[in-house]
């Protein structure tokens, strides 16, 4: 079985190249990997990418999140060689030994299709074993000292286990079949420029499609939490209300009702949805293509005060 592993990239190098040493510390099967650069002009992460020798697609234009996991989906599966399973990885993940191999595992065993890792995020770090809080700053648990490895307190042997019908991850450490991406396709881009409901919509979506799905409590990751979002460019300055509101709309519209209360079975009760004067979506679960995804996303970046 040949395995892509995906990560997407806006900024934060530093939390990538750990990302990237415990991927390559934990992995012996088989596997690529893939790095989408989507911070226009993000130089300094190229060069680093040209330089360990992986390949990268950089966006010149700040197309969103959900575009460029769908660049992950093109690259596993619309592109030569098809790979059998995308492993979809967050840049401020750290794998812990064995959780990408019992990822494969399963997916070469089993017939889960969606298999989620378990996260264990600095929260939880610190909260467990309080001489880690020295590494982090603030509410936001801030980190900047990349010399240190404080995930590693946590040496035990996470205990196996299988929570079947479960969908416990979607983007931080998620093994796709390509059978998920052929049920239900690409993400949905109108969640521009990401970071909230576009994974509460693909799981929505799957669900619907029947994709079976399971989280395994024997394949875990720390998660810095979120570091794009609380420690990137944009941490303080005002726009990820205003983003999260805009994305909780779109989805009350396109499901009838919020996370949880949908009313839908189909996007937008299955009608057409005016989106602009010249954009119209459809009432499909499955998004089978991306031949509107650019006009979405002018829409959309349009809207931004």
């Amino acid at each position: 079985m040949k395995t892509l592993i995906g990560i997407v990239t806006f900024g934060n190098l530093e939390f990538t190249k750990l990302t990237v040493a415990a991927i390559r510390e934990t992995t012996k099967s088989p596997m690529e990997l893939a790095i989408v650069v989507g911070k226009p002009d993000d130089n300094e992460t190229a060069a680093w990418l040209d330089q360990e020798g992986i390949t990268a697609i950089r966006h010149s234009s700040n197309k969103g999140f959900p575009a460029s996991i769908n660049d992950l989906y093109d690259w596993a599966w619309n592109l030569a060689p098809v790979f059998d399973n995308l492993i979809v990885c967050g840049n401020d993940v750290i794998p812990y030994p064995d959780a990408i191999e019992a990822l494969i595992r399963e997916a070469d065993s089993s017939e889960w299709e969606w298999i989620c890792s378990s996260q264990f995020d600095a929260q939880s770090l610190v909260n467990r074993y309080p001489e880690a809080r020295m590494y982090f700053e603030g509410p936001e648990l801030r980190f900047t000292d990349f010399t240190a490895r404080p995930w590693e307190l946590h040496s035990d042997v996470w205990p196996y286990g299988i929570d079947p019908n479960s969908i416990k991850d979607v983007r931080n450490l998620t093994l796709f079949k390509r059978s998920v991406f052929e049920k239900i396709g690409y993400a949905d881009v109108n969640f521009w420029p990401g970071g909230y409901f576009e994974d509460n919509d693909y799981c929505r979506r799957a669900m619907l499609k029947g994709v079976l799905a399971c989280g395994l409590h024997h394949s875990a990751y720390f998660h810095f939490w979120s570091r794009t979002i609380n420690q990137g460019p944009h941490a303080t300055d005002g726009s990820r209300h205003a983003r999260f509101q805009r994305n909780d709309t779109f989805y009350r519209t396109k499901w009838g009702g919020p996370f949880g209360q949908e009313v839908y079975a189909f996007p937008f009760g299955g009608k057409a949805f005016p989106l602009s004067p010249s954009v119209a979506l459809n009432g499909e679960i499955k998004i089978g293509d991306r031949e509107i995804e650019g006009q979405i996303i002018e829409h959309w970046a349009s809207q931004m005060p």
